[in-house]
């Protein structure tokens, strides 16, 4: 176990589920299911309820790649079974009775042994 899992790993989850909105991460799994009848792959998707800290990314924190729209999902690893943020992942956010789909653009970690922080920047659809 390196210094950064001791010293940073046991703070995000607390902070979390104080400050966090419940929301639902979707993980898919891009080997999926083959339907021999259609020729179509189907990706099998495990869906976690979890609590993070939704903010806006401002196109200047990200020395300006990222448009405008862009929102930024703070997140601790163990809420999503520990897998990696992938772009083929997606966030569902309840937004005045309803739901809206974030695709996720880019997930950067903060790690020693395994992942202790994701800051993911998401698209509205």
């Amino acid at each position: 176990m390196s210094k950064i899992d001791s010293v940073f790993g046991p703070i995000p989850g607390p902070l979390m589920q104080e400050w966090g909105q419940s929301m639902v991460f979707v993980h898919v799994d891009g080997a999926g299911t083959y339907d021999s009848a259609t020729g179509e792959i189907t990706p099998s998707e495990t869906r976690y309820n979890v609590k993070a800290v939704l903010t806006s990314a401002k196109p200047e924190e990200f020395q300006g790649v990222y448009q405008g729209n862009e929102i930024k999902i703070l997140i601790e690893p163990a809420q999503i079974g520990g897998h990696y943020i992938t772009t083929a992942d997606y966030w569902e956010i309840p937004r005045d009775g309803s739901t809206q789909i974030a695709k996720v653009v880019e997930a950067k970690t903060f790690r020693g042994d395994s992942p202790v922080f994701f800051v993911c920047i998401a698209r509205p659809q």
